[in-house]
C-alpha cells in the first residue's frame, strides 16, 4: 500500500451504528499512529465522537441540509478534493460517497460492493444482511481488507467533565444521592417494529421501584417524549423523566452512574456497553437484518431478552429476567 497520511472514514448514519464502529476507527488509529484522521458523521450523531482520541477531525454530513443540491454537494466534493486524503473507507455502504471518494482522486478507497462498489479499490461483499456475527466485527472485517487487524476490540465513549457536572447537579436537584440505586429505561426507538409495548415498560418501572426500591430515570431524545409520556401515564409511582433533556454526552455520563440500562434495540444500548453499564434490552430476532446477533450489546454482563416478534415478549417473562439481574446488583434475591 502506498504511503498514509491522511485519511478519510465515513459513518454518516445513526449514533449506535457509529458507536460499533469506534473499535474500526481505534484499530485504524493504532496502524497509522501518525496519520491525520478525518471522519464525516451525521450531525446528529457528531456529539458522540467529539473528544475521541482516534480522530483529529470532523465533517459533519446533512444530507437534509447543507450538502443537498449541487452546490452544497459541490462544496463537500472540493473539501474532500483539497484535503488530499490517501485513504478513505466507507463504513456504511453509499453510492454518494463511493462516488465522491473516486471523482476527489483519494487512490485507496474500502468499502463494501454495492452501490457503484465497483468504483471502489478494496470492497468486500456486504452480508452484514445474515446476521451471522455482531456489527462490530463486519465493521473489523471491513479493514480487514487492507491488513488492519484489532488488538483490542473494546468499545469506547468520551465523556467530559462538564456533562459529569451538569448530570451530578440534576440528580441532585432531584433527590438522587451516591447511596441512590439508579436504574436507566429507554422505552422508545426510530422503529416503530423494535418497540415492546409501553404498558409492559411501565408495569416493569413499578414493579422495580415497589420491590427494589430503586429510582428510575427514563431517557430518550427529544422526538421520543410522545413514547416516553405514554409510559409515565400509565405507572403509579414517581419516575424521573430526562426525555429530551440531556446531550448525548450527558446521557452517557448518566449511564455510567446507573446500575444498569433496560432498553428496545436503540443508540443508548451501545453507549451504555461502551460505558460498562450492563444492558438488558428487549429484542424482536425475526426483524430482517436486525438480531441481536449482530446488533445486542457488545462485551460481558449484558442480558438480551428476544423473542421472534418483540411483541411475543410477556411482562413476567421479561420481570424474571430482570428482578434476577437486580437482585444480584443490589445484593437481594
Amino acid at each position: 500500500m502506498i504511503k498514509v497520511n491522511s485519511i478519510l472514514l465515513v459513518r454518516t448514519d445513526r449514533i449506535g451504528e457509529l458507536v460499533l464502529t469506534f473499535p474500526a476507527f481505534a484499530a485504524i488509529r493504532r496502524h497509522f499512529p501518525s496519520a491525520k484522521i478525518t471522519v464525516i458523521v451525521n450531525p446528529y450523531s457528531a456529539e458522540a465522537i467529539e473528544g475521541a482520541p482516534f480522530i483529529d477531525s470532523m465533517i459533519k454530513f446533512d444530507s437534509e441540509s447543507g450538502h443537498t443540491g449541487f452546490h452544497g454537494r459541490l462544496s463537500l466534493f472540493r473539501l474532500i478534493k483539497k484535503s488530499g486524503f490517501d485513504l478513505a473507507v466507507i463504513f456504511n455502504p453509499s453510492k454518494f460517497f463511493n462516488v465522491l471518494t473516486f471523482l476527489a482522486g483519494i487512490p485507496v478507497r474500502v468499502g463494501y460492493d454495492r452501490k457503484a462498489g465497483f468504483l471502489l479499490t478494496h470492497k468486500i461483499r456486504d452480508k452484514k444482511y445474515l446476521c451471522d456475527k455482531h456489527e462490530v466485527e463486519y465493521n473489523l472485517g471491513l479493514i480487514g481488507t487492507i491488513g488492519i487487524r484489532a488488538s483490542d476490540k473494546s468499545l469506547y465513549f468520551p465523556l467530559d467533565a462538564s456533562a459529569e457536572i451538569k448530570v451530578n447537579d440534576i440528580l441532585r436537584e432531584n433527590s438522587v444521592d451516591g447511596k441512590d440505586f439508579l436504574i436507566a429505561v429507554h422505552p422508545a426507538t426510530s422503529n416503530p417494529e423494535k418497540m415492546w409495548p409501553l404498558e409492559r415498560f411501565a408495569r416493569i418501572c413499578d414493579r422495580l421501584s415497589e420491590e427494589f426500591r430503586v429510582k428510575i430515570v427514563l431517557v430518550g431524545g427529544k422526538e421520543e417524549r410522545k413514547a416516553v409520556s405514554g409510559v409515565k401515564s400509565k405507572m403509579r409511582n414517581p419516575v424521573l423523566d430526562l426525555t429530551g433533556a440531556l446531550s448525548v454526552k450527558e446521557l452517557g455520563s448518566l449511564l455510567k452512574r446507573c446500575l444498569f440500562l433496560i432498553s428496545n434495540d436503540s443508540g443508548p444500548v451501545h453507549i451504555s456497553a461502551a460505558l460498562g453499564t450492563p444492558a438488558i434490552v428487549l429484542f424482536g430476532e425475526d426483524r430482517p437484518g436486525g438480531s441481536s446477533k449482530r446488533w445486542g450489546p457488545y462485551g460481558e454482563g449484558h442480558l438480551v431478552i428476544g423473542k421472534p416478534k418483540i411483541g411475543d415478549i410477556a411482562v413476567e417473562e421479561a420481570y424474571k429476567a430482570i428482578r434476577e439481574r437486580v437482585g444480584k446488583l443490589c445484593g437481594k434475591r
